[in-house]
């Protein structure tokens, strides 16, 4: 078994909607940091990321809301690095309530990159060392099959801000499903909540970008899946989404 994180959150203010409730986009913040803060228990520094010439590339978010958390709840969340193969990393998630519920699962996949290359090259011995991964073949490591859509219900654009950029001076994981939730009609906002969200990053977007959401909505019984997908302003694909919307009772 490899090496297994936790860290503590709060909701805050800043973390919430109109219900009182956690943002998704803020159990992906949460998500991210707690990767993040293992690196750096385990070695790593701030340093380390912004000045090497190698970085991870998140590729694939395949995430499930089991239960709601509201403003001023503790979270924990759980992670360690499930699988190392090749270029690609598997990252499981796990976010628990004070009473040991679950609040959300997931995983990552993320590939190794050479920055100046521009190009995958294969995952460094020392990282197999430093979280305790072994290579094992039993784990599948698969790319999410996405659709696109088949139809444009609704359409909206959105401006790159600076306060969209990261340490990794591209846009954040977490902004890209921001985009999606506030290109939904607001109906859909007020009486449904994202429950299960996949996500494939084909291209990264920087300061100064222009994108386009487009999205097909179909409806169900008590539940809504939202095929969707990003462009750029020449009509350049950036990335898939597929969001389920269960209706609040």
């Amino acid at each position: 078994m490899s090496k297994i994180y936790e860290k503590m959150y709060e909701v805050t203010y800043r973390d919430t909607n109109i219900r009182g409730e956690c943002n998704f986009s803020s159990y992906m913040d949460f998500m991210s940091d707690a990767a993040f803060s293992q690196d750096i228990s385990l070695g790593a520094s701030i340093s380390d990321f912004k000045e090497s010439d190698y970085a991870w590339v998140i590729f694939n978010y395949d995430i499930k809301v089991h239960s709601k958390a509201n403003y001023k709840e503790k979270l924990k969340v759980v992670t360690y690095v499930k699988a190392f193969r090749k270029f690609y990393a598997l990252r499981s998630f796990k976010i628990y309530n004070e009473k040991e519920e679950l609040i959300l699962s997931g995983e990552t996949l993320a590939f190794y990159i050479d920055i100046k290359k521009g190009k995958p090259c294969s995952i460094p011995s020392s990282y197999y060392d430093r979280y305790e991964v072994k290579d094992d073949r039993s784990i599948k490591i698969n790319k999410l099959k996405m659709k696109r859509p088949s139809r444009i219900d609704i359409s909206k654009n959105f401006d790159i801000r600076y306060s969209d950029i990261d340490i990794n001076i591209h846009v954040g994981n977490s902004h890209y499903v921001m985009w999606i939730i506030d290109s939904m009609p607001l109906e859909i906002v007020k009486n449904y909540r994202v429950s299960e969200l996949l996500v494939a990053y084909e291209k990264q977007l920087k300061y100064n970008n222009e994108i386009v959401v487009e999205s097909q909505i179909e409806y169900k019984d008590d539940y809504i899946i939202a095929i969707h997908q990003i462009v750029d302003e020449n009509k350049n694909e950036i990335s898939l989404l597929e969001s389920k919307w269960e209706k609040i009772v």
